[in-house]
């Protein structure tokens, strides 16, 4: 059965198939749901209907994959080929769904900061712009993309866990685990919202109340989509972790980070992520390193955030063979060289030293580790990623000034 569309807008070419078919998309989109893959059968069936087809499109770029890019090309076409006559809210829609398969991040971010101004009750456009903002570690776009949503829509479901995920990451704690509450009232299957609330409780350090959170709040996510689902999961870890629940961290893994979708890029990121802070807590994952490294290979071509690139890292640098990781790094090297000015920051001042000193640390070399690891540390929030996935690289950091007396050492000694 459809629903209410939570996005309500005009949609050329539509009819009440198509309608229906969208009001869906929006909710699963919005909620994290696990079917939004229907939207590829009415854009399939639908290839003259522009919105449908440029929300496939996005779809497949947000796999956030090379695969994404190739698989999105048949929806980019048939949106592409009925752009003539549209409204400016769908002509604006289209030009960031194109700017984004040309990785133009920053202005795709743009072109949908400006449809959200004029039309605010888009929360479509404003959920793939704080998608975008958040790639791009751009706060004030996220937070600002978060108000809109709130003032124009306060009371639909899933608006108020927009607006508290963005609080947070501007460091307004309180505001935020306001918001994330109130979400939870609207819609308790806000999983993003309980992501929201977890990431104010790790940025207070209360893993106790985190973990517990979490606990009340899992059986929401076996009916959302795989991204979700894991990464509240990824949440729960980092707090039994944090409590010394080494058994509970494990289990999740490997009940709950690994095996799923390992094709998935963020599948990947989540369970890398995991098991480098394992090492680095005087942890031996065992054998679980050696299907991670294996994707992380086919990734190492990929070169679209350098957060993505540098979980990839993470993974090579544990292969047994130091080639990996090196060719990976000098493949970063090339895509930092090739930067626009709208990339540079991100790839050249954060991306690029803190995998030299990832590198190091990997191999033993704990001053040259803190040397590149000190340059990058300002600009890290530029490439992406939130403050908890990016404390690993502080972690790192930290733990190779404990070690700069000259002496090698492996990871997670």
């Amino acid at each position: 059965m459809s629903r209410e569309n939570l996005t309500a807008l005009h949609i050329t070419n539509g009819n009440a198939d198509i309608a229906a078919a969208y009001a869906d998309y929006c909710h699963e989109l919005l909620g994290y749901g696990a079917n939004l893959r229907t939207l590829f059968d009415a854009a399939d069936a639908h290839p003259d209907c522009v919105l449908i087809n440029a929300n496939a499109a996005a779809l497949h770029l947000a796999f956030e994959g090379r695969e994404g890019w190739q698989d999105a090309k048949p929806y980019l076409a048939n949106m592409n080929s009925h752009l003539s006559g549209l409204p400016a809210q769908e002509a604006l829609f289209c030009a960031a769904i194109n700017t984004w398969a040309a990785q133009d991040f920053s202005q795709t971010l743009a072109l949908f900061a400006e449809i959200a101004k004029k039309w605010p009750t888009d929360l479509v456009a404003i959920k793939w712009g704080q998608y975008h903002a958040f790639n791009l570690g751009d706060r004030a776009a996220l937070l600002t993309l978060g108000a809109l949503a709130v003032s124009a829509s306060p009371d639909k479901p899933y608006v108020h866990g927009l607006y508290a995920f963005a609080l947070e990451q501007n460091h307004q704690l309180r505001a935020a685990e306001k918001q994330a509450l109130h979400a939870v009232e609207i819609a308790i299957d806000d999983a993003w919202a309980h992501h929201a609330h977890a990431h104010v409780m790790e940025s207070e350090g209360r893993a106790a109340d985190g973990a517990t959170w979490l606990g009340h709040c899992a059986h929401i996510w076996e009916s959302k989509g795989t991204f979700i689902r894991e990464h509240n999961w990824w949440h729960a870890a980092l707090f039994h972790l944090a409590l010394g629940e080494h058994d509970k961290v494990f289990e999740i893994y490997d009940k709950r980070l690994w095996g799923e979708w390992p094709e998935f890029p963020q599948e990947q990121i989540g369970a890398s992520s995991m098991l480098w802070r394992l090492e680095l807590h005087g942890l031996d994952p065992g054998d679980r390193w050696l299907p991670v490294i294996e994707q992380a290979r086919t990734r190492s071509g990929d070169h679209l955030f350098p957060f993505h690139d540098l979980h990839y890292l993470f993974a090579l640098t544990r292969s047994g063979n130091d080639q990996d990781a090196e060719q990976h790094y000098q493949s970063m090297q090339a895509r930092a060289e090739a930067c626009c000015e709208n990339t540079a920051t991100a790839w050249q001042k954060g991306g690029l030293p803190t995998a030299a000193g990832i590198l190091a640390y990997a191999r033993g070399q704990t001053r040259e580790a803190v040397r590149h690891l000190e340059t990058a540390l300002p600009y890290l929030e530029y490439i992406g990623g939130s403050h908890a996935q990016r404390a690993i690289f502080h972690e790192t950091y930290a733990r190779a000034k404990m070690r700069t007396d000259g002496k090698t050492v492996a990871l997670g000694e």
